[in-house]
């Protein structure tokens, strides 16, 4: 599981730095991204999304 997350992150950092422009020394900004990115779709596959229209209380 770890390597399909750092590959993936790899992947998506470097499409990120393509589309800023290939800028130096912001690697460590598209890293974040991409692994925040992942991390915002584990959860969501994992139901820790945000809750429900129809789980609020009225």
């Amino acid at each position: 599981m770890g390597n399909d997350r750092e590959e993936w992150i790899s992947k998506r950092a470097y499409e990120l730095w393509e589309q800023a422009g290939r800028p130096d020394g912001q690697d460590g900004e598209q890293w974040a991204e991409a692994s925040a990115e992942w991390d915002a779709g584990r959860a969501h596959k994992n139901g820790s999304a945000a809750a429900h229209w129809d789980d609020e209380e009225y």
